[in-house]
């Protein structure tokens, strides 16, 4: 029937070569390591002096306040080292503001702690409803706009490292109750019933820097901010990071 079968066999080939060609040109997802939405992250392994430096491409190193240096605060972490709290020092990341507004965000850390209070990472301004604080309230991690709060079910301050994270959700505006996930060591939280004071919008002002670690007990490791939500598998996978 076909009188010269070869051009629809170049065909054919071209199309098979030029699609092969496409694939492989394509780029990689970018590891939650270097994704472009990593705004902040303090590793905090650290050798000396008071300098926290932010890995990422952000540039907002931070400072140890409150008589800390790595030198003498600087302890085996979950990965490679962490920072070790007395409830008085704190990481000041002088000159960023975090994420404001109503904007979605992801925030994590490694965590080992006896105690039930102080925070791991907040920002925001000081104001009914302005702050964003992710730390321990009523003795569970969670977060609170300093003013409503959302928190965990079940204790972390067994002294083992807990892998801790909250998650924005973009809302209109989003509020505690609707488009805020909390995750420990890889899995979404079972939350306490706490009833209307977890309706709270999330609307972050932007004049108290971001620090570490106020009023905190004990280790703080890997600390990241992300301006945009992560996926429960991405928390998942951001856990199981060696």
């Amino acid at each position: 029937m076909w009188k010269n079968p070869l051009p629809v066999f170049l065909v054919v080939l071209l199309l098979a070569v030029g699609n092969a060609l496409g694939q492989a040109g394509k780029a990689e997802p970018a590891g939650l390591d270097a994704d472009p939405h990593l705004v902040g992250w303090w590793k905090l392994d650290d050798a000396a002096g008071k300098t926290a430096t932010d890995s990422s491409k952000g540039g907002h190193d931070g400072v140890l306040e409150g008589g800390l240096s790595f030198e003498k605060d600087s302890v085996a972490g979950r990965k490679g080292k962490a920072v070790k709290l007395d409830g008085r020092g704190v990481v000041e990341i002088k000159g960023y503001k975090g994420i404001a507004g109503t904007k979605p965000r992801t925030v994590a850390a490694w965590i080992k702690t006896k105690s039930s209070r102080g925070e791991i990472v907040a920002w925001g301004t000081d104001d009914f409803g302005k702050m964003f604080i992710f730390g321990f309230i009523r003795g569970r991690v969670g977060v609170t706009p300093s003013g409503g709060y959302l928190y965990i079910s079940d204790p972390s301050n067994d002294d083992k490292w807990h892998h801790v994270v909250a998650v924005v959700h973009k809302g209109d505006p989003p509020n505690l109750h609707d488009h805020v996930k909390l995750y420990v060591d890889g899995r979404p939280a079972a939350i306490h019933k706490i009833g209307l004071l977890d309706l709270w919008p999330v609307d972050t002002g932007s004049e108290v820097d971001v620090r570490i670690g106020r009023g905190f007990n004990g280790q703080i490791d890997d600390v990241r901010i992300y301006d945009r939500a992560l996926s429960v598998e991405e928390v998942n996978a951001l856990f199981k990071q060696k």
